[in-house]
């Protein structure tokens, strides 16, 4: 399947390296919600809390591969929108917590808890966007690398096929299946001549800088 219409080879080439990572990811997110999925509902409203305003102050700086429209609902709206859910989870959970502890001399405030609740999620949302911004180049030059690669493939004739016994044909028609990616090429079989492979030499930061041709 393929992102934004980009080729999957030229998304391949700019995160060699990255699926090792993802793939612990997914992972601790599998055994997180197995360990904690009797308690969905708390759980979600610690997660507005406390995780939406990170992600909305990290997305608003972090970079994006998006269009005029994408950037205005995902990234801007989006982000406002993580914020304002976060302000309502946090006053939630602070005036919860105050009418336990509330008497005579110092009630519960529903204003007093959506001060702090904004506080605090102003707090969050700051170390999100200074991440974001960390962030923010690697991000950029990858999305340009990406872009740079789907030139390449353009003018060395490649065409994805998005099947399984064959991937791709190259400028010449030859038949080629992928096979692996690494840091510094990407390797196919082609089809229908034993033994015989092609690749794409990547360069350190996964730019496309040559294709062998079948050899």
């Amino acid at each position: 399947m393929k992102l934004n219409n980009r080729s999957n080879l030229s998304l391949i080439a700019a995160s060699v390296g990255g699926a090792a990572i993802a793939g612990f990811g997914l992972a601790a997110g599998r055994d997180l919600y197995k360990g904690t999925k009797n308690n969905a509902g708390v759980l979600l409203l610690l997660g507005a809390a406390l995780v939406c305003p990170y992600i909305g102050g990290r997305e608003l700086v972090r970079g994006h591969d998006r269009g005029f429209w994408g950037t205005l609902f995902l990234t801007w709206i989006g982000s406002i929108f993580l914020l304002l859910v976060s302000i309502a989870a946090s006053s939630a959970i602070i005036f919860y917590f105050w009418l336990f502890a509330a008497s005579n001399n110092n009630p519960a405030s529903v204003g007093g808890a959506v001060i702090i609740g904004a506080a605090i999620t102003l707090l969050i949302a700051a170390i999100g966007f200074l991440v974001g911004l960390y962030q923010r180049p690697k991000r950029l030059k990858k999305f340009s690398i990406v872009r740079e690669n789907e030139g390449f493939l353009l003018l060395n004739g490649f065409q994805e096929t998005n099947g399984t016994d064959i991937t791709h044909y190259d400028l010449h028609g030859n038949a080629l299946r992928f096979l692996e990616a690494h840091p510094t090429k990407i390797v196919f079989m082609a089809v229908g001549r034993r033994g015989k492979r092609a690749f794409i030499e990547l360069d350190k930061d996964g730019k496309m800088i040559a294709y062998s041709g079948i050899a």
